[in-house]
């Protein structure tokens, strides 16, 4: 995309969209004065036939005044008093990007209060939740339409700025931007396509492809490599289905990295239960329950593009719980790589027993920070709701980061406590564990239980991403499908390190 940062006034640029990010109403806001001085006159009252009004989150268009050099004026509230944060601005630009491709508009323009107001009010961050609002709006998925999008996502957008020696600072915000967003675009991407599609073969397949393009390294553990180290509780997920079961490791390793971060993602490519059959209507989605691989996967991809000076891993174990004649059944025991026995309670918390080897496997690489991303667990769901991950761990440093972290992203976490007692939830008669821990607690079980398959000492973290990694009610800051949560957090966290 086409990328400038100038001080030009809004009557000046050429342009198919030109947007105002306000933080104010009337004379107390600069994006107000100029968005007067352009149209002529106060827009208040045609504004608000509109729908606006001057709160937070409103946004309105109208075509342009005769005279100026835009097709359509977009205006946006950011906050009603006080300076805008990013999640607004990621908002607008969200807004704004998806109002360019869905009326094939190519240049979009943003004037910000805060940019108006002067250089010392305005943030690269502010710009880089542009870039990622801009590039997550212009996302669609068309794949399997015979009647395909008619337009492109906007290839040019010039953003004012009245600062000149940190205008190419900016310039590289907005760019970092839209490569978290074509990170966060492509795991979206590999959640809304079908299990037809996106399967434990085909994902290789994939993964080669982006280890390809962004110079990543990958390996790849076939079904009997899987064998040979012993993947017990993996393997058997995967004896039910279709297709051979693969692990897949890729990596970020520029010269000279010092730190190593390696992200876990589940890959259950589609969930139908195993002999604990699902019921259809809970079936229907179970081609996102890879969202957790996705996201590693777009983030691994964003790590790449902007190059970030640590070494990162990603990691997921891909196979279908199916219910074919070599099913695993219910009451089974199974070994996992690092000695375990796991009786088996319910074939539908199945992921856990995936994440469990492809754990074991990640920490043979002695790690500074695990992180394991999955659609674990319906209780997290019914605890936090769809906007809200789980987050579990034992290092107070890690967590608060990564709390923080997602909420700077606007991909929110709360913390879930490991308390030591439920442990005994999961305490079985004749294995070393079981694999469910009964009605209670169920996303805590979930994580004590992948908790047993992480080395003493090790920084972890589990987030259960089974709320916000898919949308089925789209709105219009969160449409409809996979939503590559938590890809910005990801990348936020990992710009701290």
């Amino acid at each position: 995309m086409q990328i400038q940062v100038a001080a030009k006034q809004p009557g000046n640029i050429g342009t198919d969209v030109l947007a105002f990010g306000l933080t104010g109403k009337g004379a107390s806001s600069p994006g107000w004065r100029a968005l007067r001085g352009l149209v002529g006159s106060n827009p208040n009252a045609m504004l608000a036939l509109l729908g606006w009004n001057g709160k937070p989150g409103d946004f309105a268009t109208f075509p342009a005044p005769r005279g100026a050099r835009a097709r359509v004026i977009a205006v946006g509230t950011l906050t009603s008093r006080g300076a805008a944060d990013r999640s607004a601005v990621r908002k607008l630009a969200l807004r704004v990007g998806a109002l360019a491709r869905t009326r094939g508009m190519a240049k979009v323009a943003f004037f910000l209060d805060s940019a108006l107001s002067g250089a010392d009010e305005t943030d690269a961050m502010e710009f880089q939740a542009l870039g990622e609002g801009l590039g997550y709006g212009g996302y669609v998925f068309d794949a399997h339409l015979g009647k395909k999008a008619e337009h492109e996502p906007a290839s040019s957008v010039y953003a004012y700025f009245a600062g000149r020696s940190a205008r190419q600072d900016m310039e590289k915000a907005i760019a970092d931007g839209l490569a978290i967003a074509d990170g966060q675009n492509r795991a979206r991407t590999l959640v809304n396509e079908p299990a037809n599609v996106v399967n434990p073969e085909s994902y290789v397949e994939m993964a080669r492809a982006l280890a390809a393009e962004k110079g990543l390294q990958i390996t790849v553990l076939d079904k009997a490599a899987c064998e040979a180290r012993n993947m017990g509780a993996f393997l058997a997920v995967g004896r039910g289905g279709g297709y051979e079961p693969h692990l897949v490791h890729l990596v970020h390793r520029p010269e000279g990295a010092t730190t190593r971060v390696i992200l876990v993602g589940k890959a259950v490519t589609f969930d139908s239960g195993g002999l604990c059959l699902k019921p259809a209507a809970g079936q229907a989605i179970m081609k996102m329950d890879m969202g957790g691989s996705a996201a590693v996967f777009g983030a691994i991809a964003a790590v790449a593009d902007l190059n970030l000076p640590i070494e990162v891993h990603a990691i997921f174990a891909a196979c279908e719980n199916m219910t074919g004649s070599l099913a695993y059944h219910t009451g089974d025991v199974l070994t996992a790589s690092n000695g375990k026995t796991i009786e088996v309670l319910n074939t539908d918390a199945e992921g856990r027993l995936t994440l469990a080897d492809a754990l074991v496997y990640a920490a043979e690489f002695k790690p500074d920070y695990i992180i394991d991303l999955a659609t674990l667990t319906g209780a997290c769901l019914v605890a936090l709701g769809p906007n809200i991950a789980g987050l579990m761990g034992r290092n107070r440093g890690l967590i608060r980061a990564l709390k923080a972290a997602g909420e700077r992203a606007d991909e929110p976490m709360w913390e879930l406590p490991l308390d030591d007692e439920y442990k005994e939830l999961l305490k079985s008669k004749i294995a070393d564990m079981k694999n469910i821990g009964g009605r209670w607690a169920g996303a805590i079980t979930a994580g004590l239980f992948l908790e047993e398959f992480v080395p003493d000492g090790v920084p972890w973290a589990h987030i259960d991403i089974a709320g916000p990694a898919y949308v089925e009610n789209g709105s219009a800051t969160r449409p409809f499908g996979g939503t590559g949560f938590p890809v910005r957090a990801l990348i936020e966290w990992m710009r701290t390190l």
